[in-house]
């Protein structure tokens, strides 16, 4: 099995793949991928509010952006992805992690 960088660059780009294989059927396959956001998941792997508070603020400083994204910013760009406004985008990828990925 390849290192797990590799593993991520082989499947990193299958929406591009996908939107080659089905453009015939005019078919559009484009990738939403967040970065840290902020969802009850905070609260759920710590034991107290602080925990969580902390969880999060530790990942936003992770960030270049020093913060944690909303589910409201997710939630935009989906609806973007969904809209006709997207109708142009093919096999893309719309990065939504503060930066953290390509900084």
């Amino acid at each position: 099995m390849p290192p797990i960088p590799q593993r991520r660059q082989q499947f990193g780009r299958w929406h591009a793949a996908f939107s080659a294989e089905l453009l015939d059927r005019r078919i559009r396959v484009n990738t939403l991928t967040p970065g840290p956001i902020d969802t009850p998941v905070f609260h759920t792997v710590t034991g107290s509010d602080e925990e969580a508070n902390a969880m999060k603020e530790a990942m936003g400083n992770f960030t270049p952006v020093k913060r944690v994204g909303t589910s409201d910013e997710i939630a935009a760009a989906a609806v973007y992805m969904a809209s006709d406004d997207s109708r142009f985008m093919l096999g893309a990828e719309i990065l939504l992690d503060g930066g953290l990925r390509d900084l």
